[in-house]
Order: C-alpha cells, then sequence, then structure tokens
C-alpha cells in the first residue's frame, strides 16, 4: 500500500503541484481512506518528502548509468538523456506538441518554498549527483579522443548539467518536446563539433 500510496502521490504531484494534491486526491484514486494514508506517512510533508526521495534516487541512477557508460560517445549520451526524458514527457503528454508538466524535479522546484528541508535537499542533491556523472563523461569522453585537447572540458560540462536542470521547464515554456530534441541536437552539432578532432581530409 505505501508503493501504491506514492505512486499515485507522485503522479498527482506532477500533473498538479504540491499545493493541487491532497490526501483526498490520493485516497479518492485508490479508494482508501486519508485515514490509512495517515496511518503510513503520518503528514503531507513527510509523504512528499519521501516520494521526492525516491524519485530523485532513481532519476540520478539512470542519470549515473548513462553518463558514466564507457561505451557510448558523448552525443549517444545526450541522445539517451534526451529518450530518457521523452519516455517520462510522454506519461503526461500526447504526442510531442504538448507543455504539461512531467517532471517532479522540475515541478516542485517552483514550490521549494513549502517543501520540507529534506525535501529541498533532495532536490538539491540532484544536480550535484548529475554534475559529477557528466564531468565524468566528459572526462572520458577526453581521453578517448573524441575532444581535442585543449577542449574545456569543464565549461562543457557545467553547459551540460544546465541542459539536464532545465529540460522539463524548456518543454513546458515550448509547449513542445521537440523543441527540446533540437537543443539538445544543436548542442551537438555546434558545441561538441567545435571541439571534436578534426579528420585527416578535414
Amino acid at each position: 500500500m505505501r508503493d501504491s500510496i506514492k505512486k499515485v502521490a507522485t503522479e498527482l504531484l506532477i500533473r498538479h503541484g504540491y499545493h493541487g494534491t491532497s490526501f483526498r486526491h490520493i485516497a479518492e484514486r485508490l479508494d482508501i481512506t486519508t485515514t490509512n494514508i495517515h496511518y503510513h506517512f503520518g503528514n503531507k510533508e513527510k509523504l512528499v518528502e519521501e516520494v521526492v526521495r525516491d524519485y530523485v534516487t532513481s532519476t540520478c541512477a539512470k542519470h549515473k548509468q548513462i553518463w558514466e557508460s564507457p561505451d557510448v560517445s558523448l552525443p549517444g549520451k545526450l541522445r539517451e538523456v534526451a529518450a530518457f526524458n521523452h519516455t517520462r514527457y510522454k506519461s503526461f503528454n500526447r504526442g510531442k506538441k504538448s507543455g504539461q508538466p512531467w517532471s517532479l524535479i522540475g515541478r516542485l522546484r517552483l514550490e521549494g518554498e513549502v517543501l520540507s528541508a529534506g525535501a529541498r535537499e533532495a532536490l538539491g542533491s540532484f544536480t550535484n549527483n548529475v554534475h559529477e556523472s557528466i564531468k565524468i563523461a566528459v572526462a572520458h569522453a577526453h581521453r578517448k579522443g573524441e575532444l581535442v585537447e585543449d577542449a574545456p572540458v569543464d565549461d562543457i560540462a557545467f553547459l551540460l548539467v544546465n541542459i539536464v536542470n532545465s529540460s522539463s521547464v524548456f518543454t513546458q515554456d515550448a509547449g513542445n518536446f521537440e523543441r527540446l530534441e533540437q537543443f539538445f541536437d544543436a548542442f551537438s552539432r555546434v558545441m561538441l563539433s567545435a571541439y571534436a578532432p578534426k579528420t585527416a581530409n578535414g
């Protein structure tokens, strides 16, 4: 039951935010009483904190898997991140021309002032953890020769983490997912290609 409550709470928080989600809404979806939810989590603050921690942990694990893979190029990793984001996007949007919220991290960052200190800490840890994985990815690409010797690896990692961090907000502002894919592709073509080694014929 705890997992079912957290699953529904995650969906409702993404769709409606902190203020738009209540124990009553969760209970109605699961056909249980609000007392049942109180029994498992105490209050809304504790439920949201646990939901956020679980979501951030699983999201960081997926990013770590993608960015720290030794067998995928840096542009390939960007495509994998876009595909991962699209999977989540599709859970809340039809097609690619819709701008409904799809990320719990992006959604609750907008309501940080009402979250518990633990929930805010978990949200903040996402950026740090993903940044570390991206730095590993860029350093690996540099060692493999995907980037020229004097490539600004720290700057590239910094730009990448900010692209990742702003993905959900970008799709909402643009009103569709295609613009995010174009953004990722443009970064690969312009930024990464600029620091790729020149070929013998180039």
